[in-house]
């Protein structure tokens, strides 16, 4: 964790834009916080089905890419900014991925290629919602809600597995490997794959959707269905490996769905005291209020 926090740190002293896209973030969740006349907060855990999407139109002739499945959990902070309108924001540990393979229409088409990655990130979605009624019967309520707002991710590592026709040749296995960043090439070892330039603080954008249900006072249940497409490349140029020529081509933006299930607690209560009357019990013929 020590090694992580100096190396993100680190890479946040080195953008500009990006610290002054985490200065607005954090006026706005927490330098805020006390304005809001709700605050719930709570665990959050679900499910990833994500894949990457090539910008380059000669990359989507060379490969298929296939979905692959993941899970997120973490925590989550909710915001009534006003009627109806809430602030939502979570801080997750994310798995996703995608798997290549070679199109049998590409000139370069390899038969038993095939790379399986697997990514580990910081999330921190955040989003804006509004809230509706909706009825289960005749008397059961809940609340559904759409929105939609900013995705910030910030890429940990991971690792994969590859193999094609040049490691048949040479008798090699699959290589399994984990992903290493700004790497000296010379020091770099046979199960890993280097990652020159990498954005590692990737954005993107959510769409959401949910419901919210009510098991006891103060207490929340909140589903959420999330459409997540990323706006940056994961790096400007491809990871590299030390038993083969092939190199992993990394001009490609995160997609995905994500489910959620997130139980919440209103911390926010002193609204519910007001108006209730209370004995005096100095005098307790007489009733005052709070």
């Amino acid at each position: 964790m020590h090694y992580f926090c100096n190396d993100f740190f680190n890479y946040l002293k080195s953008k500009s834009k990006v610290k002054a896209l985490f200065l607005i973030v954090s006026l706005t969740l927490f330098y805020t916080a006390p304005v809001f006349s709700q605050i719930l907060v709570g665990p959050e855990i679900g499910g990833n089905y994500s894949w990457t999407s090539f910008g380059d139109k000669d990359l989507k002739d060379v490969y298929n890419v296939s979905p692959v499945f993941g899970y997120h959990v973490g925590g989550h902070l909710a915001f009534l900014v006003r009627k109806r309108f809430f602030l939502h924001a979570s801080l997750l540990y994310a798995t996703k991925g995608r798997v290549l393979k070679g199109d049998p229409k590409s000139d370069d088409y390899d038969a038993v290629f095939k790379n399986s990655s697997r990514y580990n990130y910081i999330d921190m979605p955040i989003s804006y919602t509004v809230d509706f009624k909706g009825k289960i019967g005749k008397s059961k309520e809940f609340k559904y809600f759409v929105g939609v707002g900013p995705n910030i991710s910030y890429w940990l590592g991971g690792k994969g597995t590859v193999y094609n026709s040049e490691l048949k040749e040479n008798n090699f296995s699959e290589q399994k490997y984990k992903i290493v960043f700004n790497k000296d090439p010379a020091t770099q070892g046979l199960d890993e794959m280097n990652v020159q330039n990498a954005n590692r603080l990737q954005l993107g954008l959510n769409l959401v959707a949910g419901a919210v249900f009510e098991p006891g006072l103060r207490q929340r249940l909140m589903v959420t269905i999330r459409y997540e497409f990323g706006h940056t490349y994961l790096a400007k140029s491809n990871g590299t490996f030390t038993q083969t020529y092939y190199q992993d081509p990394l001009q490609s933006r995160s997609q995905g769905f994500r489910i959620s299930v997130a139980y919440l607690y209103d911390l926010k209560t002193e609204n519910r005291k007001r108006g209730k009357s209370t004995i005096d019990r100095k005098n307790p013929g007489k009733m005052r209020k709070r």
